[in-house]
């Protein structure tokens, strides 16, 4: 019938077959709206098509209105459209098949075929050996940088061996099998401190060097998110993130460096800072925000020493950090419309208050509390 044979009557019925799946059957409670508002099409037209199929066979219980009776079931299924595969994951397909690779890994390897666009057969051909060399030599890989191996291997790239999670496992390989990329902060400080003060951007990290501020303390510099996303939060092991010594005689390690009495974090205040700030501390549990924010909650109240979010500033999107506790509500109140940059502060507030936590009502020194 021509109706049925019209591309919403084909919309829809591969729609009751998506819903109905194994069971063969779709529940006809507010089939009608459903549809409508899964396939963007009128409801009237939803009731005429649902009436014709049902009519013609294709589907039962459906009421002259075009409503469901309970189970709707699908008699008659369209067949599956064709699948298009690109060129390049078919060329990818044929490789593997015409290579004694054993099944399972045979078939984890083929995840991989959508990222080789743009590989030719016989960079495929180079990329497949290399890979098969790489799972033979496995035991030469303890303690070695991923990126090195990957490089090596594959097609000259570090990246690529990233892209090979599923395989890897396949062929009994896992991130264990390999070493840690080397991470590094920038740091500063005397050999032995008390106080810790982890800094948002490199920029202020080395004012602070240069007033001398590192030799009474042990200054970090973050690089705004840097930290919090440069493997931390996934490894959760900042005995890894070494401390390239800028001045002084700082700690070995970022582990070693917040392992103090006072350890804080002095970024903008601005949200994006303060969510920088709380995603820090779910790696460093003792951390707190520097006592400097306080001039700088000061600069917010002033139009004339604060900015509203906008391109000029780059400010553009951001957003509240998710999850703060009550007591992150007076700083994220005072910068939800206005920020203030961290290079406002004077020298004279850095020399007095880099060393010291903030404190406010409902803000306690080495933790945050309900308020």
């Amino acid at each position: 019938m021509t109706l049925i044979e019209d591309s919403e009557a084909i919309t829809i019925r591969r729609e009751l077959q998506r819903l109905a799946g194994d069971r063969g059957w779709v529940n006809g409670s507010r089939l009608v709206q459903r549809l409508a508002d899964n396939l963007a099409i009128a409801h009237l037209e939803v009731r005429h098509r649902l009436i014709a199929l049902s009519r013609a066979g294709v589907i039962d219980n459906i009421a002259p209105t075009g409503d469901g009776l309970g189970r709707v079931r699908v008699l008659q299924f369209l067949p599956a459209p064709p699948v298009f595969i690109p060129a390049h994951e078919q060329e990818w397909s044929n490789l593997l098949a015409s290579r004694a690779v054993e099944p399972a890994l045979e078939v984890a390897l083929r995840d991989v075929g959508p990222a080789l666009a743009g590989l030719s057969r016989l960079d495929m051909e180079h990329l497949l050996e290399g890979f098969l060399r790489l799972v033979a030599d496995r035991d030469k890989f303890a303690g070695r940088d991923p990126y090195e191996i990957s490089a090596k291997y594959l097609l000259g790239s570090s990246k690529i061996l990233s892209k090979c999670g599923r395989a890897l496992a396949a062929a009994g390989l896992s991130d264990a099998s390999f070493g840690n990329r080397p991470r590094y902060v920038l740091g500063a400080g005397p050999e032995r401190s008390s106080c810790t003060l982890l800094v948002e951007n490199p920029e202020c990290f080395q004012r602070l060097v240069d007033l001398g501020v590192a030799a009474r303390l042990t200054v970090i510099a973050t690089y705004g998110y840097g930290l919090s996303w440069a493997g931390v939060g996934a490894e959760g092991r900042l005995d890894r993130i070494r401390i390239a010594r800028v001045a002084g005689e700082p700690p070995s390690t970022l582990a070693d460096a917040v392992a103090v009495d006072t350890c804080c974090f002095w970024g903008d205040l601005d949200l994006a800072g303060l969510d920088i700030f709380w995603k820090l501390r779910a790696i460093v549990p003792n951390l707190e925000l520097s006592a400097l924010y306080g001039p700088m909650l000061a600069a917010a109240e002033s139009p004339a020493t604060s900015h509203p979010y906008c391109g000029l500033v780059d400010k553009l999107g951001q957003v509240e950090p998710l999850g703060a506790p009550s007591s992150m509500a007076r700083l994220i109140d005072a910068c939800r419309k206005r920020a203030v940059d961290q290079e406002c502060l004077s020298d004279a507030e850095l020399l007095a208050l880099a060393d010291r936590a903030l404190e406010l009502p409902g803000w306690r020194s080495g933790r945050m509390c309900a308020t």
